[in-house]
């Protein structure tokens, strides 16, 4: 979410005693943020310097949204997902995505790193470890452990990648194509489950739940790493920041309109 941004800086503040104790052995510099809503201050104990006051400005964001969603069955073993948005009153960033856990092999039948996964994407956002595109970089996946343009077992390269800070993976891939079509195929060998999924957004981001740690679900069960991964088709990330990125800023009166269909077979 962007907003303005407000910073004072005071450079030439020191106060005698504060950066040396009496026997002369330096003190642990720290940061306290004070904050109400979207008003935050950044103090520091050293001379007590003010370092930022974040506020937002006159313009613009977020504005106003009506959004809804609808779920559909509109074929057997068809789910159809329309995420729909109108900005009412100023200019105002949206990007709404599905982040739903997929396991084809049932409720507590462990994890999916035996799934095989065909993605539609020959190239994906380059992200940092704070899983944003912070280079603005787009590159191929060939000869990458992402490519999944064949189908692949999800844990065949799964310990050569790194989602953030911990093995598996957190990537954003960029759908071939325009409109709607195909994004990935999903099967599970053991139940013979298939999952088709078809969207009309730019991108998607490939999660294989790494950060689950006996996650207490229905029935007592209990997921652990790698028990799910989610298929999150999206606009680009972080397009706000990024003007090389299609943009994600709706203006009043525009619709926009975010299409899923996951069709299942066995």
């Amino acid at each position: 979410m962007a907003r303005g941004e407000l910073f004072v800086a005071l450079l030439c503040l020191c106060l005698a005693g504060l950066a040396t104790s009496a026997a002369g052995a330096r003190k642990m510099v720290g940061v306290y943020e004070l904050r109400r809503g979207d008003f935050s201050v950044k103090i520091t104990n050293w001379g007590a310097i003010v370092m930022s006051v974040v506020l937002p400005d006159s313009k613009g964001f977020p504005g106003a949204v009506d959004a809804y969603v609808t779920y559909r069955l509109s074929s057997p073993y068809t789910l159809g997902v329309h995420m729909n948005a109108t900005a009412l009153d100023k200019a105002t960033p949206v990007n709404f995505l599905l982040h739903a856990y997929w396991n084809l092999g049932g409720h507590g039948s462990g994890d999916v790193l035996g799934h095989t996964l065909k993605l539609f994407a020959s190239r994906h956002t380059v992200l940092d470890d704070e899983l944003l595109p912070s280079s603005g970089r787009v590159e191929p996946v060939a000869g990458t452990p992402l490519d999944f343009r064949k189908p692949t077992a999800i844990g065949a390269r799964i310990r050569k990648v790194m989602g953030g800070r911990i093995v598996g993976y957190d990537a954003n891939y960029v759908i071939d194509g325009e409109g709607m079509r195909p994004v990935a195929v999903a099967r599970d060998g053991a139940s013979g489950r298939k999952l088709e999924l078809w969207a009309n957004q730019p991108t998607m981001q490939l999660y294989t739940g790494n950060w689950l740690n006996n996650t207490k679900g229905k029935d007592g069960e209990v997921y652990n790493q790698y028990g799910g991964f989610c298929l999150e088709t999206m606009g680009y990330v972080d397009a706000v920041n990024h003007p090389e990125f299609p943009s994600q800023t709706l203006r009043p009166g525009q619709v926009y309109r975010h299409d899923m269909v996951f069709k299942f077979s066995f």
